[in-house]
């Protein structure tokens, strides 16, 4: 009678696991709706393309006959870009485009697809703005949505309430999107939106209109572009040249040391090292959401989206980078691996830190304006907002020393809006043809150790 009872207990006990395993797993798939569950949803953010380094190829810095364009947000203002593409003559054969992000949206849906449909056609570089994030999300959501058993007839039902949404969009009225319609809500497909999500927006309708092309493009976008033959790297937002939540000296700080490798008196090598070690080794410029939203980074160290709170990372970017000492210090080791670790906050004022400085190309920041530093460029000057288009011109001079001359000129720490180019009178569209003009308005800058650079800005309309 007590084995029966042991063996009772051994079976109602093993029957007790499988009805816990039963219920986490989430019972019977053929009698639990799919809908009702709380869903996982798959990976929208399509984040596996973070960097690229461009090759030698991708941004020639000896060619006489070419250049490397680097212009701001653009927003769908398709028309201004066909107009500083001419002012600059760019070549569509020979000169290199680089984009910074947010291609679209807040102009008219077709503005944006007509930017996009530039950029994708002609296969130029550039990377992942904050607002091409949201679109591209959206895109892979409507992907995955009509991968479900009647997902595209929700989705074609979902289009059909936009005539309501649309007028109140155009009078700038986001409210109208504070409650979305009951089709929405409706059950079974409410919880396939993913919370803090507001269909219908400018974002969904430029991902619900763009071609498998466009968004196959917009997924090959990295985050961060890094040329390592001109020491610069090309973000939409910004990049940190140090943990802000560590001292400089500590030596996890990538310019904390020299970097250790094999062919220790390479001085190229050793740019590169370093420069690929501000990408791995600071974790804030590993976070997405950083490099695509970033503007300040507030006392505590945390990066924020404000303008008008912390400092502004350009402003940390070239404080730091006006420690290295490899340009001008003789004394310099460059075998040496040895840390800073030593010394206090106090002296590091005093002391050069063993690094080469680089440059950072960004955008974003539109209320700063043409925001130009020593070792920052930030080219958004708030076109979408009637104001100016800017761009970023490269040549042989840019990356050579000895270029430089009395006409070249550093810019003071604080945003400038000084330049002043009359917007080009040939004929807009979508198919960008280039006529070279006799003269053009431009401003020099200083780039890299002795290079110069030109931004060029025209007139948005």
């Amino acid at each position: 009678m007590a084995r029966h009872n042991d063996n009772y207990g051994c079976l109602l006990g093993i029957v007790l696991v499988i009805l816990i395993i039963w219920t986490v797993a989430g019972g019977p798939r053929d009698t639990v709706s799919f809908w009702t569950s709380s869903p996982k949803f798959p990976d929208f953010s399509h984040y596996d393309n973070f960097s690229h380094t461009l090759s030698d190829e991708q941004f020639p810095t000896n060619d006489k006959d070419m250049k490397i364009i680097v212009i701001g947000d653009l927003h769908g203002m398709n028309e201004s870009l066909t107009t500083l593409l001419n002012r600059i003559s760019y070549d569509t054969q020979k000169d290199i485009l680089i984009h910074l992000g947010d291609l679209m949206t807040k102009g008219p849906v077709e503005d944006s697809l007509a930017v996009l449909s530039f950029m994708e056609s002609n296969k130029i570089l550039g990377v992942r703005g904050n607002n091409d994030q949201q679109v591209l999300e959206w895109r892979a959501w409507m992907d995955w949505i009509v991968s479900q058993p009647g997902g595209r007839d929700w989705l074609v039902e979902v289009d059909d309430q936009w005539p309501k949404y649309e007028d109140p969009l155009e009078k700038d009225n986001m409210s109208a999107f504070h409650s979305w319609p009951s089709l929405i809500k409706k059950h079974k497909w409410g919880k396939k939106v993913p919370e803090g999500w507001k269909p219908l927006g400018d974002h969904y309708q430029v991902a619900r209109a763009m071609s498998v092309s466009q968004y196959n493009y917009l997924r090959s976008l990295p985050l961060v572009l890094y040329a390592p033959a001109g020491h610069v790297f090309f973000v939409h937002a910004g990049l940190l040249a140090a943990d802000p939540t560590r001292t400089l000296t500590h030596p996890r700080q990538p310019l904390s040391h020299w970097p250790s490798i094999e062919r220790k008196h390479d001085i190229t090598a050793i740019r590169k090292a370093q420069e690929l070690a501000l990408l791995s080794d600071i974790p804030q410029n590993q976070d997405p959401w950083v490099v695509q939203n970033i503007r300040s980074v507030r006392k505590k160290g945390k990066p924020t989206r404000s303008s008008k709170k912390g400092t502004p990372f350009s402003d940390l970017w070239n404080e730091i980078m006006n420690k290295c000492s490899g340009f001008h210090d003789s004394n310099t080791k460059l075998g040496s691996n040895t840390h800073l670790s030593g010394y206090q906050e106090s002296q590091l004022a005093d002391h050069d830190l063993p690094c080469y400085p680089s440059t950072v190309v960004y955008g974003h920041a539109a209320g700063r304006g043409l925001d130009v530093k020593r070792w920052s460029i930030g080219l958004d000057t708030g076109c979408f907002y009637g104001r100016r288009l800017s761009a970023l011109v490269l040549d042989t001079r840019s990356f050579h020393s000895g270029a430089s001359g009395d006409h070249t000129i550093d810019f003071p720490s604080q945003a400038t809006n000084q330049f002043h180019v009359e917007p080009s009178l040939s004929g807009a569209g979508n198919n960008h043809t280039y006529d070279p003009l006799s003269s053009t308005t431009d401003s020099r800058i200083k780039f890299d150790l002795e290079g110069e650079a030109r931004i060029i800005s025209v007139k948005c309309h």
